[in-house]
């Protein structure tokens, strides 16, 4: 149980840091079109590569100590 809460908690601090940053980046982004492009990318496709490497490290993780408990 302790193993999948610190499993848990990692994930969610994998995932806060980065995308906690967000506002900061956008502060020292520049202002005009091309801040406005990058605002885009970095809202519509930079969380997703993050989201999915952590969920599938996550899972992995969680089927690993189910594994263990299990005797699988």
């Amino acid at each position: 149980m302790r193993r999948q809460v610190r499993v848990g908690l990692v994930a969610c601090s994998l995932l806060a840091l980065p995308l906690g940053l967000v506002p900061l980046v956008f502060r020292l982004l520049p202002a005009g079109d091309t801040g406005q492009g990058a605002v885009w990318l970095l809202l519509g496709v930079a969380p997703y590569p993050v989201l999915v490497a952590t969920g599938a490290w996550y899972v992995r993780r969680a089927e690993r100590n189910e594994g263990d408990v299990s005797g699988r």
